[in-house]
């Protein structure tokens, strides 16, 4: 989904701005809190993830930056 979208779905819904985003990465049995959000301009790509920096690996490229 597009950030324009959920914003979209947001206000159409009355939900608050203030409205707590997870994720489900699909290997726990719930939703997690997403506190890495890493962010590609060359692919206007955001990606969360459960923690900052425990994605080194992959995210530590050069085009991936951490936004949290």
């Amino acid at each position: 989904m597009k950030l324009n979208k959920l914003l979209e779905l947001i206000e159409k819904h009355n939900i608050p701005k203030d409205v707590h985003l997870l994720s489900d990465s699909g290997w726990e049995c719930s939703a997690t809190q997403m506190n890495g959000v890493y962010y590609n301009q060359k692919e206007n790509t955001l990606v969360f993830t459960q923690e900052s920096g425990g994605h080194g690996n992959y995210y530590g490229k050069k085009d991936w930056v951490i936004i949290n």
